[in-house]
């Protein structure tokens, strides 16, 4: 009995350990080969692709994966909102550009020509070739093959920031691939619950076909190629646009408010040199009259002293003695030369520190005048004053 009980143990034991793991179940395999030759390659195919969390529940992130937009999974993928949060296990097809590749220069695993999507990925902390390609790449490569097509990397060494190239097994299809003549030949890692029969229905094609193209026994977690005429209806998860998050709209207010300042700013700037401008113009205008008045009134000085000094000049010949007047004295004393002071013609009353003149506006030269006064025998009666 004890016999027994052990013997099933160490069988349970068995089978559990034999289960198939995503981690160690990939084949010691660097890919398909291909003919370099061949016209088939290159072509345009899609791998099959499942969202996983935490952080490939949306189409963005796993674009960025695969260095496609997020249209470009979503159209294929029936997918309505391509921003839409994505669930679990979300079926997803992804487009590849499938090329025959030769053999890289230092080829170490001795490998051929290989078909493969030529995909970059930055290396981050904690990464292995092992982990990118069974964990974010789901199996649709081989670490093996990561190594083979990165001869210059050491896979037990990476360098964090490094970029290198992830081998996405795919195919072209040929007039040998199938009698079916497909268009495409997905790529689909086999998970343990699937068989040939289901991957047949999932894709609505014969599976006769996948077996011409994989054999009768694929493993676990090893990619495989279905023939298909065009891609499958696939049905997705009601799912609605994400809501923007409260860190995307306080980053669009920073923006916008950034924006506004930075355009009040330049209004501000703008406006204060047309500021200084106007008034830098002002100023030399204003200097500039300045400096036309100065020049007008040095002139007017300068014409009147010149004015005056001939005048002395004239009038002492005529008379002994004289008295000058400013003609604001001669103003006031007539009022300003009102009409009620005026005598006769150009002869005005004014009255001068007490003393009554006659005043007399002339408007030809005074020195003339005084002699023909003088001729008349009127000095005796006359009293002039010059002004």
């Amino acid at each position: 009995m004890k016999e027994t009980l052990l013997s099933l143990l160490c069988l349970l034991a068995f089978i559990v350990l034999d289960l198939p793991d995503p981690a160690r179940a990939q084949p010691n395999t660097t890919g398909n080969t291909c003919d370099v030759n061949q016209t088939a390659y290159p072509c345009q195919t899609y791998a099959f692709y499942r969202a996983a969390a935490p952080d490939r529940l949306d189409l963005a992130s796993i674009g960025d994966l695969f260095e496609v937009s997020r249209l470009m999974i979503a159209e294929p993928s029936n997918i309505s909102f391509p921003n839409a949060s994505l669930v679990p296990n979300q079926p997803l097809f992804v487009p590849l550009t499938c090329s025959c590749n030769p053999p890289p220069a230092n080829n170490t695993y001795n490998i051929t020509s290989i078909s493969y999507a030529n995909i970059s990925y930055t290396i981050e902390s904690g990464d292995t070739f092992y982990d990118v390609s069974t964990r974010r790449f789901e199996n649709l490569t081989t670490f093996q093959s990561v190594e083979a097509v990165n001869p210059t990397l050491v896979p037990t060494n990476l360098t964090i920031g490094v970029d290198a190239i992830f081998p996405i097994f795919c195919k072209c299809p040929d007039a040998n691939t199938s009698s079916i003549r497909p268009n495409y030949l997905v790529s689909y890692v086999l998970q343990p619950s699937d068989n040939i029969s289901t991957v047949a229905s999932l894709f609505n094609v014969s599976s006769q076909s996948i077996t011409d193209l994989n054999g009768n026994n694929p493993q676990p977690f090893d990619t495989i190629f279905v023939p298909v005429s065009q891609l499958p209806n696939v049905t997705q998860p009601t799912t609605f646009p994400a809501p923007p998050s409260q860190k995307t709209e306080r980053k669009g207010v920073i923006i916008g408010l950034s924006i506004g300042v930075g355009v009040l700013g330049i209004l501000l700037i703008l406006l204060i040199g047309l500021w200084f401008c106007c008034g830098y113009r002002v100023s030399e205008k204003k200097d500039y009259e300045g400096d036309k008045e100065e020049i007008r009134k040095d002139k007017w000085q300068q014409g009147k002293g010149e004015a005056e000094v001939s005048l002395m000049a004239d009038v002492s010949d005529c008379l002994d003695k004289y008295r000058v007047f400013k003609m604001e004295e001669l103003r006031e004393a007539t009022e300003g030369f009102s009409p009620r002071y005026l005598i006769q013609g150009s002869v005005y009353r004014g009255v001068v520190d007490g003393e009554v003149f006659a005043i007399k506006k002339m408007t030809w030269n005074a020195s003339e005048e005084l002699k023909i006064l003088q001729k008349v025998d009127r000095v005796h009666v006359t009293h002039l004053k010059q002004s």
